[in-house]
């Protein structure tokens, strides 16, 4: 899908006014934009092509990982949930898997929201549960957070890979426009904002 992007983009790109300087570097951010070290082997840097794919390689590696394990401990707790508390919790939602975890028994859990809400959340029938013990009910918690782990996991890996494809774009223009640095003028710039970092890059071409 990256690849197939690139032609509509370099045609997109306008040619009136740029030099073959200009237009290289262009060229090299989108190629590296699109697939981290292709901007690289292009202008024949192929130690930094190596290194952007071999990051991007990794990074999808950790990414099918941490979703292997993910589905793993999700499997591990539904199996639980079956085995020590009766109840076969498969597609009923995060809400009902939650309250397994939290309440002893869904008449405990059924008592206790009657006595805090005018129209609470009931759960009976096939969706009534009741945990051996206690321990077991805590095992069962501790399965579920870990499956979250994983999936944070996950939404790193994805962060990871659009920075990497981020910095192999700009790695390139700058290695395409190395010779003409003077005339260039490039920033990056990090602010603290109320909920992290934010970054943005100046670059002219």
């Amino acid at each position: 899908m990256c690849l197939a992007l690139v032609p509509a983009l370099l045609f997109a790109a306008p040619s009136a006014g740029y030099g073959e300087k200009q237009l290289d570097q262009i060229t090299a951010f989108l190629f590296s934009f699109a697939v981290p070290g292709l901007g690289q082997y292009y202008l024949g840097a192929t130690g930094y092509a190596k290194l952007f794919i071999s990051a991007e390689l990794a990074i999808w590696g950790g990414y099918y990982y941490n979703n292997k394990m993910k589905d793993a401990r999700n499997q591990d707790y539904l199996s639980y949930a079956a085995l020590h508390a009766g109840v076969n919790p498969t597609g009923l939602g995060t809400s009902y898997l939650n309250a397994i975890g939290a309440y002893n028994s869904s008449f405990d859990h059924n008592v206790y929201k009657q006595q805090r809400s005018s129209n609470p959340v009931q759960y009976d029938g096939i969706k009534s549960w009741g945990w051996d013990s206690e321990e077991n009910r805590l095992n069962y918690k501790l399965l579920r957070e870990r499956e979250l782990d994983y999936e944070n996991n996950l939404k790193y890996c994805i962060a990871g890979s659009i920075l990497n494809h981020f910095i192999a774009g700009l790695q390139a223009s700058k290695l395409a426009g190395k010779q003409d640095a003077g005339s260039k003028v490039s920033m990056v710039s990090v602010r603290v904002l109320d909920r992290g970092l934010g970054a943005a890059y100046t670059r002219s071409f």
